[in-house]
């Protein structure tokens, strides 16, 4: 028996196709005639009331589905787990023993603190002592049997000793030979591990180190300073930070941009900016954190659904009570529709508002906002996204259709979610479906891919991988240059800007949308930026037809004319030149070019300490001698030049060390 359309993988391209063939007769012109509609309200209403579409529309039913929940998958899974365990193949089960969390449904309390005390036993063996600790502080919350609690102290006592945390080793000790009167341990079994719990209190009871840890602990919990190691590490959050350097402006010809509102030095942070809304890719949302994207080895389980995990339970309950309690169940169904990241973005942006901030928002959504009003909006305002670039004018109707059946998807899954309560109104549903009409349109052309920095290190490898999408509202103003000025690097979710190169006051600060001129050819380059972005780039790398690195010539030094009348031309000189006066044929006064030969010679031994510190793991020496590096190179050399875009491409890569990383050796 065939499934039914929504049940099937893809299944809303399929739907699409089967619509266009029942309005075949009239399809096209009744599509042209979105033209017609002057904004999203009446595009939608136009969509609806389509007879065709209309029909097709019955075989799109969305139910939530909570299939990944089930007691009985998950005894499998754990049996799986201790057959593992018994073969001291403590990864396999580990791993299986999270699977088997995950999947059991909330009300089977006393089996998820079973499976998370023995995820503990497994993170022990690995020695993976703060995870332990972590788990067993969780299975102890949940309620761990009382007849067995005396395994997990001495667990979680045995844990604190190895990372020499000697106050909680005592206490966990003790709380062990408390809990022993209510095990069923033997009597012998009994009276030695008691032996050996005492023997080590008094051991670290006469212990200097301990006092001195005791005396610190009680100092930090009076300053409100957690010293416990069993809460899961969360990022924290970080401040958002939009640097004096950095102005926003607008004209007719660039639009809203950013540029520099005084010189800009190499290396300095120009903007953190937490994301207006984020989204984790399906293929990951098993091993990060859906709310912060931080990777986890002791997840959190969503409590309704098996499609999620949380590095805590402070970003789990965060999530519950922004948007997952509207995705919650309906993920399975998104994810199988082959719907995209920015579909799903469009959905969660509507999930993480109640109904009443939309409809309340609604009749001003289009009044016209200066941007010092639209920059002065809170952070979490939907005029801060809303308003950014959607490319209305230039899109075509056949665009508009689709975009109108993927949003009257995406509403009718917050539908079944119950975003409308239990009696939804029919003109809330269409108020809701034209904003996700709007926020699939400023997605397309402002998402950014969050990254997360793989390393191979016995390749000595690298590779950026590409693990969710997000919108920042201010770095969404800042223009493309395909000769970029700055690097992006992610700490979770929150992005960091920095310059990699100096730029001077009141020139604009470009970040790069994705072709780059070292890496792609111009015509590479423009093809994609149109095809993506809707527009023609004018840098001075597209202007002037920069070569692709491999291409720059090795045999031309590029200097800077250093003439006292401001002079901006580039001197290029062959390294065989035993002339040291060149004459500028710009401006024809001459140029003194033995400062820039000596900055060649000593940037060689500067380089070959930059990268040894690299090398070695330290990122931040490293990024701080490329910083130099760039810096004096930039006084003399200009760009395109292949020493300053290597020394360029290690700062990027000193940056990115600093943010989300995963070394799989």
């Amino acid at each position: 028996m065939k499934l039914p359309l929504s049940q099937q993988k893809g299944f809303f391209a399929e739907y699409y196709l089967k619509l266009r063939e029942v309005g075949a007769a009239s399809c096209e012109s009744d599509i042209a005639k979105l033209s017609g509609c002057g904004n999203d309200d009446e595009r939608v209403a136009y969509v609806d009331q389509l007879s065709w579409v209309r029909a097709g529309d019955a075989g799109l039913q969305v139910q939530r589905e909570f299939n990944g929940k089930s007691a009985t998958i998950a005894a499998e899974l754990k049996e799986r787990a201790t057959n593992a365990f018994k073969q001291k193949k403590w990864l396999e089960a580990m791993l299986l023993y999270s699977r088997s969390y995950v999947s059991l449904p909330s009300d089977k309390v006393l089996e998820r603190a079973i499976a998370l005390a023995n995820r503990s036993a497994t993170l022990y063996h690995m020695q993976k002592h703060t995870e332990c600790l972590v788990d067993i502080r969780r299975a102890l919350d949940l309620g761990y049997p009382k007849d067995l609690l005396y395994k997990l102290y001495e667990r979680q006592a045995r844990c604190y000793m190895a990372i020499k945390d000697y106050p909680h080793t005592i206490s966990a000790f003790k709380k062990c030979i408390t809990a022993m009167d209510d095990s069923t341990l033997p009597a012998d079994r009994r009276s030695k591990l008691h032996l050996d719990a005492m023997t080590m209190i008094k051991l670290l009871d006469a212990d200097p180190r301990t006092a001195k840890q005791a005396a610190k602990q009680l100092k930090l919990k009076a300053a409100n300073v957690s010293t416990d190691l069993d809460q899961a590490q969360t990022l924290p959050d970080e401040k958002e930070y939009v640097s004096e350097l950095v102005r926003i402006d607008q004209n007719t010809q660039e639009g809203r941009f950013a540029r520099a509102s005084a010189d800009v030095q190499v290396g300095q942070e120009l903007l953190v900016e937490r994301p207006y809304v984020a989204v984790l890719l399906e293929k990951f949302a098993q091993t990060h954190c859906e709310y912060c994207f931080m990777r986890t080895v002791v997840p959190v389980a969503c409590p309704g659904c098996s499609d999620v995990v949380y590095c805590s339970e402070q970003c789990q309950q965060r999530a519950a009570s922004k948007y997952h309690k509207y995705e919650c169940g309906i993920l399975p169904v998104l994810w199988r529709s082959g719907a995209s990241i920015n579909n799903h973005m469009a959905l969660r942006i509507i999930a993480s508002k109640p109904l009443d901030y939309f409809l309340q928002l609604k009749p001003t959504l289009d009044d016209e906002l200066s941007l010092e009003q639209l920059l002065s909006l809170p952070k979490d305002d939907f005029r801060r996204v809303a308003h950014l670039e959607r490319h209305q004018k230039e899109r075509p109707p056949s665009n508009f259709f689709q975009y109108v059946l993927m949003a009257r998807f995406l509403t009718r899954c917050l539908q079944s979610a119950g975003y409308f309560g239990n009696d939804p109104q029919p003109e809330q549903v269409k108020v809701i479906s034209s904003l996700v009409l709007r926020s699939l349109q400023f997605i397309q052309f402002n998402t950014h891919e969050v990254a997360e920095l793989h390393k191979f290190s016995a390749e000595r490898r690298e590779k950026s991988i590409f693990i969710g999408g997000a919108i920042y509202p201010t770095l969404a103003l800042f223009n493309h240059s395909c000769d970029p000025g700055v690097v992006r690097y992610f700490r979770g979710t929150t992005i960091h800007i920095n310059s990699v190169r100096p730029i001077e006051a009141g020139l604009p600060i470009n970040e790069n949308y994705g072709p780059i001129y070292t890496q792609d050819k111009r015509d590479d380059r423009q093809a994609r930026l149109k095809d993506l972005y809707w527009f023609e780039c004018n840098c001075d790398a597209c202007l002037e037809n920069w070569p692709l690195f491999d291409q720059l010539p090795r045999d031309i030094i590029r200097f800077r004319c250093e003439a006292p009348n401001n002079c901006a031309a580039i001197i290029e000189v062959p390294p065989t030149c035993n002339d040291f006066m060149i004459k500028c044929v710009t401006c024809g006064e001459m140029t003194n070019i033995l400062k820039g030969l000596k900055v060649m010679q000593d940037t060689e031994m500067m380089t070959r300490t930059a990268k040894r510190l690299y090398d070695t793991g330290d990122y931040s020496k490293s990024l701080n001698k490329f910083v130099d590096l760039l810096r004096i190179m930039y006084e003399v050399l200009a760009p395109p030049f292949p020493d300053f875009c290597e020394c360029q491409q290690h700062l990027k890569d000193c940056f990115l060390n600093l943010g989300n990383v995963y070394n799989l050796d």
